[in-house]
């Protein structure tokens, strides 16, 4: 049963944080109209994540989204893993 709730967590984190990611974008797109100048280097991506301070919820979607999808890889190899192994001793 342990399983089974690791493997919906590392789902939720994969979810959230693709939700966040997504969200984060949007709102970049809307100030961007709304940006009166930028420098090259950082460019406009960097300088709307500084002017929306967004950089926190950017970051963490982005660790949902990796630390989820560790997970549930994870949790596939391994039922691969356990049916290989119960199918090898039958």
């Amino acid at each position: 049963m342990d399983e089974k709730k690791l493997q919906i967590f590392g789902y939720v984190l994969f979810s959230s944080g693709t939700v966040l990611f997504g969200l984060m974008h949007l709102a970049i797109a809307l100030y961007i109209p709304k940006l009166n100048g930028w420098s090259d280097p950082p460019g406009k991506f960097e300088t709307v994540l500084n002017d929306i301070m967004g950089w926190v919820p950017y970051t963490l979607s982005l660790l949902f989204i990796l630390i989820g999808g560790f997970i549930v890889i994870f949790d596939i190899l391994q039922t691969k893993r356990i049916e290989k192994d119960n199918n090898f001793t039958n």
